[in-house]
This record gives structure tokens, sequence and C-alpha cells, in this order.
């Protein structure tokens, strides 16, 4: 086992609900290891950002190749996402991550909290984002023509 596997799987649970969402999405009902062995190949190939030696870098799990992810996952080639409004109405064969923000008012700040799922499956049991926040955006991908 890798050493500071701990803090790959914490970090997978604070930040990695997209790639996570992406991986379901992708592959419905897959095992948590081959997300996580997804998660992995994903990062070695730069579709998504981690930093292993600074686990505070804000941008650990981001999804910086959504399109390239999803590839890797369902193994076809051909497919395009797009960043919609929350309005926006899925046409046939659509697949579509919801994007979620909460403004937290806290004391003297307000934190803003994002959290990505699925129409009928989250990552994270009961998200207070989720519970307390609304859709702001959704992730949607196609088939590329």
């Amino acid at each position: 086992m890798r050493e500071g596997i701990q803090t790959f799987l914490a970090e997978l649970g604070e930040g990695a609900c997209l790639a996570l969402c992406i991986c379901e999405l992708g592959k419905p009902g897959l095992t948590e290891g081959e997300a996580v062995n997804l998660i992995l190949e994903g990062i070695r190939r730069g579709f998504i950002e981690y930093d292993e030696e600074n686990r505070d870098n804000p941008d650990n799990c981001y999804v910086a190749d959504r399109d390239g992810l999803m590839k890797l996952v369902t193994g076809e080639r051909g497919w395009r996402s797009d960043k919609e409004n929350a309005d926006y109405r899925a046409k046939p064969g659509e697949r579509v991550v919801e994007g979620w923000e909460w403004i937290e008012c806290c004391r003297d700040k307000a934190i803003k909290h994002q959290h990505f799922r699925l129409v009928k499956w989250d990552p994270i049991k009961n998200s207070r984002t989720v519970k307390n926040g609304k859709i702001e955006s959704l992730r949607v991908f196609r088939r590329a023509a």
C-alpha cells in the first residue's frame, strides 16, 4: 500500500466529488476500488490535479480535463462536456452532473461551499451544501458529433 494512503483518501472525501460523479456517470455501479483506481490514473494522466506533498493545495482533486476523465472511465472516445446554466434541460443521451453552491455566513465572513452530485446519486450522504444551497450550474456530457 502506498505511504500516505489515508491522506489521499481524506483528500478524495473532501474534494473529489466531481471526479467521483464522473466515475459513476461513466460507469454506473462501479466499485469503490475501481473509482479510486480510475482517479489515480486520472491524476497520472493529468486529468485531475493533485499535489501529494501539499494537502492544503486548493487545487487538489480539481478535475482539469472532464472529457479526458470521462473517456478514461467509459473507455470510449468522443466525449465533450460543457458548463450549462442551472435551468438547462438535458437532451436525450446527455449525462448531467449538478453543481451546487451554498454561501454560509459565519460571523464576519461568508464561506462559499461547492459540491457536485448526480440527480439520483450523491458521493456525500446528507450533503450540507445540497441541504442549504441551490443548483448553480450543470456539467453536461454529450457524445461529440
